[in-house]
């Protein structure tokens, strides 16, 4: 089977693996260490005060909490006590937000600004749920695919749909990203069949109920629902509206037309997933977009948004899904700096630092998709890096990693397998560059949903020994478990810092 090896995550700082505000940390405490040795005779008070701003000096500019630096803590912290000052650590939407008598729905944090736009399909009947971001000027849209065993194929199978899957990488980081596609995900949800989709439909479809067969069949159906969990997978894909203002001025301008161009796009999109070997359900509608981001914040809304469309109603059947205008949650909060609580449930979520060291089968996140019981949702992000940006970033660290050799060299010191090892992975990566392949920005996710504090600890326990079991080293969003959750556990493509000269 083939084997996939992920190259490590870079530990080449400025200089010799120190950034820069590591180095003017410690240039500022060596300042104030030699101000002390000076005052030292004229007075003991002073001088022994900046020997002690000396060693903060020294200690916020070397010291690692939790994998990160002091300084890589200090903005998060900044602006987890700024947003709590402001009181903007609590949301509340439902009948008390600004938008409650609008036909808008009402999102936390940085996806407030989501709005959404009426798109229908070639077909003329078919409604799409595209989502406006105003500030940020993308548009966004999910696809529905279904999943197809992978393990029990055999090797030629697998060796297919692999190469399959990466062609369709590609495309998307190519073609779709000349055409306006800046980001996409991957989102896959585990979530409980709360509906019992086996015993409703054994309740609807049954004609003769007083067997004893149909008896059996519906204490068997019944027993099993607590244990029955349903499986979701969604890609989402982001737009830039500004890539694409010449073909939307062309169209008219107006919000029909950004809409008619994306529908273009997506349905190339769904084309080229379909002749990868994947089983697509098409694109949301708004009223299923909605109800996935709805049962995202209210899990207890699960059960109600299931049976909506098969349960018929005083003038037909309910409309399946939830009204668009309800997707946000009605209330919401982050507690401490572990857990986000929205409606009905506590949320943690983790991101995956370090993919797995060594080389690793297609396969290998199968235990976490397969052996967790828990509420969760896996998500990967990903940003494709346009080529002459990509060379550029990996020339850069050709010349830093040689000019960080030849400084090691003069000054007598070691270089550790470690940076022997990302130096092979710069080369690596340069040649599949050097092959037309597409360099992309990505970060893993997992967002760990339940209905108290308690089993949410328990459950983040158990989906982190499964992930170092994977080989992977996960870490919780300390400060950051609002902007986590709309990255982790909702399909909006979202969590990858704006791309800045390069940032990767």
């Amino acid at each position: 089977m083939t084997k996939f090896e992920f190259p490590p995550r870079s530990s080449r700082g400025a200089v010799l693996g120190f950034a820069w505000s590591q180095i003017g940390m410690v240039v500022a405490g060596l300042i104030a260490a030699v101000v002390g040795l000076n005052l030292l005779a004229i007075n003991k008070a002073a001088s022994a005060g900046m020997f002690v701003l000396a060693a903060v000096l020294f200690i916020f500019g070397l010291l690692r909490v939790k994998g990160r630096r002091i300084t890589e803590w200090t903005p998060v912290v900044i602006a987890a006590l700024l947003q709590r000052r402001a009181r903007q650590h609590q949301y509340r939407g439902g009948p008390y937000g600004p938008n409650a008598a609008g036909q808008h729905l009402d999102l936390p944090g940085p996806a407030a600004a989501y709005r959404w736009l009426s798109a229908v399909a070639a077909d003329g009947t078919t409604e799409i749920g595209l989502l406006h971001h105003r500030k940020e000027k993308t548009v966004t849209a999910a696809l529905l695919c279904y999943g197809t065993n992978l393990i029990l194929a055999d090797r030629d199978v697998q060796t297919q749909r692999l190469t399959d899957w990466a062609q369709v990488l590609n495309i998307l980081g190519s073609e779709y990203a000349d055409a306006g596609l800046v980001r996409w995900s991957v989102t896959a949800r585990a979530v409980p069949d709360s509906g019992n989709r086996a015993q409703r439909f054994l309740i609807h479809r049954a004609v003769e109920t007083t067997s004893t067969a149909y008896q059996s069949l519906a204490e068997l159906t019944a027993a099993a629902a607590p244990a029955a969990q349903r499986h979701e997978i969604y890609l989402s894909v982001v737009f830039d509206i500004a890539k694409l203002s010449g073909e939307i001025a062309d169209a008219g301008g107006t919000d029909t037309a950004i809409a008619t161009v994306i529908l273009d796009r997506l349905s190339g999109i769904e084309a080229a997933i379909n002749e990868a070997g994947v089983t697509t359900g098409g694109w949301l509608s708004p009223r299923a977009y909605a109800a996935v981001l709805r049962t995202q914040f209210d899990p207890d809304d699960q059960e109600v948004v299931d049976l909506r469309g098969s349960i018929p109603s005083g003038g037909g059947r309910t409309p399946a899904g939830a009204a668009p205008r309800l997707a946000g949650p009605v209330a919401a909060r982050t507690l401490g700096w572990h857990t986000y609580q929205h409606d009905s449930a506590y949320s943690r979520t983790l991101w995956v630092a370090q993919m797995p060291r060594q080389q690793v089968p297609p396969t290998w996140l199968t235990p976490l998709y397969m052996r967790t019981t828990c509420r969760r949702t896996v998500t990967l992000v990903a940003q494709p890096v346009p080529p002459q940006l990509a060379a550029l970033a990996t020339r850069r660290d050709k010349v830093a990693r040689a000019g960080d050799e030849v400084t090691k060299r003069k000054l007598r010191l070691v270089q550790t397998a470690a940076e022997r090892e990302e130096a092979r992975a710069v080369e690596q990566i340069d040649a599949e560059q050097a092959r037309g392949h597409v360099r992309y920005r990505y970060a893993l996710l997992v967002t760990v949903t339940a209905t108290s504090e308690a089993d949410l600890d328990r459950d983040v326990r158990s989906v982190k020994r499964i992930l170092s079991r994977s080989g992977c080293e996960a870490v919780s969003l300390a400060g950051e478990q609002d902007q986590a959750f709309l990255a982790g556990a909702l399909p909006l493509a979202r969590g990858l810092k704006p791309m800045r000269g390069w940032a990767a």
